[in-house]
């Protein structure tokens, strides 16, 4: 009897991971991201914020890591913005130019028409040439349903 109580237990305690990992990738694809170009890396989380009258805050949370792994390239960061006439702008967030990580963070407004901004990772030989956007990988948040 003692055995078919252990081996009971041990059946529902295997089924109980299974469901809390196979849970668990559906709720973080939610809100995060990985961007890859070249040798330069960037992962974080992108979030949506709630605020209340008393404390308003911006409505978008990105936070993550910049990781470099040459010598000869520089990475950036940034997110997207409203720019003059409606035209979308990008703001660095952080730039690295040497192996290694570094941390950013960014709080944000919707873009025009309510849509999340994207946020993108660069690379070049510097960080102006990076910044100019001509080698990136950009995520690009869901939809609200």
């Amino acid at each position: 009897m003692k055995s078919f109580v252990t081996r009971t237990l041990s059946i529902l305690a295997g089924a109980g991971t299974v469901v809390a990992l196979a849970a668990t990738p559906a709720l973080a694809a939610d809100n995060t991201f990985e961007l890859a170009v070249g040798k330069a890396s960037a992962y974080g989380t992108y979030d949506r914020m709630m605020s209340i009258p008393e404390r308003p805050v911006p409505p978008v949370a990105v936070n993550g890591t910049l990781a470099v792994n040459s010598r000869n390239r520089c990475a950036v960061v940034q997110i997207a913005y409203n720019g003059p006439a409606d035209g979308i702008e990008w703001r660095t967030l952080n730039s690295l130019c040497r192996p290694g990580k570094t941390n950013f963070a960014a709080r944000s407004e919707f873009l025009w028409g309510g849509g999340r901004p994207e946020v993108r990772l660069c690379a070049g030989n510097t960080v102006a040439r990076a910044e100019q956007g001509r080698n990136c990988d950009v995520f690009t948040p869901a939809a609200d349903l």
